[in-house]
């Protein structure tokens, strides 16, 4: 028997009982001298108000047996009222459970979009949050959701909800309007389905891919990737460096993290726009100008070309600064915010 012939089959049962009631009720109190229900219809809206816990009073029964029947109304109205708060209080809770899980959707822009939550992604997210950035994650597990918004600001972080990357999923990730999407999934195959999936109807967005299998970086280039990174390769530098140069690397991955109080250091990249005062200027001239005024070190000067980018380490005067160039400085948050002020853009892409 199929849930909807239930239904049916209950919903038919149910009535017929309810309108057998209303006519014993008319049948029993039309006999009556005292009583003012003298017609079916009379019975029906009685039946109705009581059941509705409106109870105008202008018809009611007065034989006992018109009451006992009576009493069938007034304990379906208990009924009623306790569905009618329970259906309500199921559809609130539900609206809240689903603001939550992200299915609503965010109106955020310009934002970082990582795709699978674990503790590598739970590092990034830091590292975003603490540059004052917005990220939206996408989990498949319910159970993130609260651990990430216990965690993290929510005025920074969305968190979404989904089994599967589909239209319904990029248009409540707002993916159409952010910058960055991280494919972070634990298994390269995951990580290029899902690759294929977004290039489609995202051709132009950046593509961050974190590989276990450093081989394939070729390959996921070639797709499109923007950048490729590998947790197993970066780890295994970092160490190395620890062994052979040790304040180095302390230097290195102090620079690898937002850089938080003054005392801090780390690396930024601003767009170069028109209004930026160091356009057509030279590398060198840009370097010793930064220093002096903002305390802030030019490390390089990166230059779109096709779809990726080239970067020039260490500019000298033979490189001119342009127009959507990007400027890499290393300094302090205080350098930071004179640099955003100076150059007219936030920090970043």
């Amino acid at each position: 028997m199929s849930r909807r012939y239930k239904i049916f089959l209950f919903s038919t049962i149910g009535l017929t009982i309810y309108v057998f009631l209303v006519w014993i009720l008319y049948w029993i109190e039309s006999s009556n001298t005292d009583s003012n229900i003298k017609s079916f219809s009379d019975a029906l809206w009685y039946s109705i108000i009581t059941l509705t816990t409106i109870g105008y009073g202008d018809y009611f029964p007065k034989s006992p047996e018109g009451k006992l029947v009576a009493l069938f109304f007034v304990l379906g109205s208990i009924g009623i009222l306790g569905y009618v708060i329970s259906q309500i209080s199921n559809k609130i809770y539900k609206l809240m459970e689903d603001k939550k899980l992200g299915y609503f959707g965010t109106k955020m822009e310009n934002h970082v979009v990582i795709i699978n939550w674990n503790d590598f992604a739970k590092q990034i997210l830091c590292e975003i949050t603490n540059a004052d950035k917005k990220a939206v994650v996408i989990t498949q597990s319910k159970g993130d959701v609260d651990y990430i918004y216990n965690n993290f600001d929510s005025s920074l972080v969305f968190v979404l909800q989904s089994d599967q990357l589909n239209s319904k999923t990029f248009e409540r990730a707002n993916i159409a309007k952010c910058t960055t999407v991280l494919l972070n999934y634990d298994d390269d195959t995951e990580n290029l389905v899902h690759l294929i999936t977004l290039k489609t109807p995202f051709p132009n967005l950046i593509y961050v891919i974190s590989l276990n299998n450093t081989s394939l970086k070729k390959t996921f280039r070639e797709l499109g990737v923007t950048f490729t990174l590998s947790k197993n390769e970066v780890a295994s530098k970092l160490v190395a460096s620890y062994i052979f140069e040790p304040e180095v690397a302390r230097i290195t991955e102090g620079l690898m993290a937002s850089a938080i109080n003054d005392e801090d250091i780390g690396l930024m990249q601003f767009k170069i726009i028109n209004s930026n005062p160091y356009i057509n200027h030279k590398g060198l001239d840009t370097f010793m100008d930064l220093k002096t005024k903002f305390n802030i070190i030019l490390i390089g000067i990166s230059k779109a070309v096709g779809n990726y980018s080239s970067l020039i380490k260490n500019p000298t005067n033979d490189h001119l600064i342009e127009l959507d160039d990007y400027l890499v400085v290393m300094g302090n948050p205080n350098g930071k915010n004179q640099l955003t002020e100076v150059f007219g853009v936030e920090e970043g892409i």
